[in-house]
């Protein structure tokens, strides 16, 4: 049981920092969307979880090679706090929740000495996962799940009555919808697991009739327990955006293919609490047009499970005769 809750929460932190940008020169590490990749909780069971990302972008890129030739911006970095819920519902359905803040969204502009700087509330987001063949004797596990984000405010932030950017902004001001599948395969024998996640995810305009591009991502995991209370986790992950709509026109300067690797660590504390730190480094870039593009992204979290499950009497004075 202790493997099993560390291993969920491993998987959970794996993808809480990585899942549903929406600020091209911002794209690899976005924090939202963070409590749909965990598999099913026990039923009855609350898991809680915060985190902090850091992201940096320097490097403009034009299709698969630098550009930096009249470049706007110097470079581009956030720094977010998120936090997550979830719950088991039954032993297949588990209901999950999250929302984060942006103490920053920083641009830094070459030509002139000036940064624009957005901050607030991100897009809050809920989530029902399924279990539709949970084999736990074969350690085998094949989750569907859905969901939909939600704006906390359908209007763009102003700062000193200007209107800021849309790289800046905290909160996409619309909603999302998203599907995905979950596949996980256990080797107690080498302590070792394999697992997957496949992730599409559909956005709605804006109130200003602006659309941030879908996307698409793929990612494989593997874990290996390394000593006692420690694991590592290499995960390799592909996301792909489609162009963004602008009063349904096509912006040339948006969508992207990435291909990420993310090596992770995990330390359980006191058998109670798990901390997990990680670090995204790019190694392919394709994007439309000329962006500004991710440079690394480093994340830290916490998670913590608790079994909500009353007891009867009866079951006390079992549990006390084992």
């Amino acid at each position: 049981m202790y493997m099993s809750r560390l291993f969920f929460s491993l998987i959970f932190f794996s993808f809480a920092f990585t899942i549903q940008s929406f600020s091209q020169c911002c794209s690899t590490g976005s924090p939202v969307g963070a409590s749909v990749y965990v598999g099913v909780l026990n039923k009855n069971s609350l898991r809680t979880i915060a985190y902090y990302r850091h992201n940096s972008s320097n490097t403009y890129y034009e299709g698969t090679s630098i550009n930096d030739e009249n470049d706007q911006l110097e470079s581009s970095n956030y720094n977010f706090m998120g936090f997550a819920f979830g719950y088991g519902i039954t032993k297949r359905l588990t209901a999950e929740t999250d929302l984060g803040y942006f103490f920053n969204k920083t641009q830094i502009f070459k030509s002139i000495d000036y940064a624009e700087k957005g901050y607030g509330l991100s897009t809050g987001g809920v989530t029902l996962k399924y279990g539709a063949l949970v084999k736990p004797a074969k350690q085998f596990e094949l989750t569907l799940g859905a969901g939909f984000r939600y704006p906390l405010s359908s209007d763009p932030q102003m700062v000193d009555g200007v209107q800021l950017s849309r790289d800046v902004q905290p909160s996409t001001n619309a909603f999302a919808v998203s599907g995905m599948i979950f596949l996980n395969k256990g080797f107690p024998d080498i302590k070792m697991r394999l697992f997957s996640i496949n992730r599409y995810d559909h956005n709605f305009e804006d109130k200003l009739n602006y659309k941030y591009g879908d996307m698409l991502m793929n990612s494989i995991f593997v874990s290996k327990l390394i000593a006692k209370r420690l694991m590592g986790i290499l995960q390799v992950r592909s996301e792909v955006r489609w162009h963004d709509q602008d009063n349904k026109e096509t912006r040339s300067n948006s969508g992207n293919f990435l291909l990420i690797a993310s090596p992770q660590l995990s330390y359980s504390i006191a058998g109670k609490w798990n901390m997990s730190l990680l670090y995204d480094i790019p190694i392919y870039k394709n994007y439309n047009g000329k962006q500004l593009t991710p440079s690394y992204s480093v994340a830290l979290g916490l998670t913590r499970d608790f079994n909500l499950a009353k007891k009867s009497k009866t079951s006390d004075v079992i549990e006390s005769m084992k």
